[in-house]
């Protein structure tokens, strides 16, 4: 049975909401990313709060944010049996200063609801066209426009939704408590990951990702983190670096790294 949509969690990580932020800084039609200026502007709003250094941090975070109204949905699925379609024309992209960074989120201006069936073969049916739909309509071209306006290729953006898709799904399997709606997540995210390439007009699908992990120094003994499957660009900023995980990083940095932690911690 459908049941109503709890925004709680997804304002909380995603900052999507139909109400929106509650203290923007900009915001703007997200019809209008499609604008290669409009598109420019958003990107050196999010680079000055950034203090970026180029324009390669504010096209990923902001082409991420993609990833973010995907796994929403993914997410709503599970929970509630319902997705949500997400063209352009009913969302708001907006900023948000909170405390010492930036959050980048949309409101969404009217909730038109997709149920989804209880039968297995109908729901995977529904789940494909719904996601091919949003791919297609709403995240290739909005991808494509942040990274024409941020000279960066699509690659740099889509590369990164991989590991990403599995830290989240990691992350309601460990800390959310529900394992009815972590089977039916990964359940329904099965569906993702058998879409064609030829949906996201790439070589490849790029959820479909096999993890790799690497030593979690902040959580010794046995932690672990999901190498990310590319960079995100965090260290382009006036004196950034590169996360813990980023795949770009040496082993000998990120052992440097791994003792600079330890040594913290002790």
């Amino acid at each position: 049975m459908s049941q109503a949509l709890d925004f709680s969690l997804v304002k909380m990580f995603y900052h999507i909401s139909p109400e929106g932020a509650e203290e923007t800084l900009y915001e703007l039609p997200a019809e209008q990313l499609l604008d290669p200026k409009r598109a420019e502007d958003v990107l050196n709003e999010v680079g000055k709060h950034w203090n970026a250094t180029g324009m390669d941090l504010p096209a990923s975070f902001t082409g991420t944010t993609f990833f973010n109204l995907g796994f929403m949905n993914l997410f709503f699925g599970a929970a509630h049996n319902q997705m949500l379609r997400l063209p352009l024309d009913q969302l708001t992209l907006q900023l948000e200063w909170h405390h010492d960074h930036l959050h980048i989120g949309y409101k969404i201006k009217e909730l038109d609801m997709i149920p989804l069936p209880e039968r297995e073969d109908e729901r995977a049916a529904v789940i494909s066209e719904a996601w091919t739909t949003f791919i297609k309509e709403t995240a290739i071209p909005g991808i494509e426009s942040i990274a024409r306006a941020g000279g960066v290729k699509p690659d740099m953006i889509w590369n990164q939704f991989g590991a990403q898709i599995h830290s989240v799904l990691e992350y309601v399997r460990q800390e959310l408590g529900r394992p009815e709606l972590s089977d039916r997540l990964e359940a329904d995210f099965k569906v993702i990951e058998a879409l064609p390439a030829e949906v996201f007009e790439r070589r490849r699908n790029p959820y479909v990702h096999k993890p790799r992990y690497i030593d979690n120094p902040w959580s010794p003994p046995d932690g672990k983190f999901i190498l990310r499957s590319a960079c995100c660009m965090y260290d382009r900023r006036e004196n950034g670096e590169k996360c813990y995980n980023c795949p770009q990083m040496l082993p000998a940095e990120r052992e440097e790294r791994r003792q600079q932690v330890l040594a913290s911690q002790a």
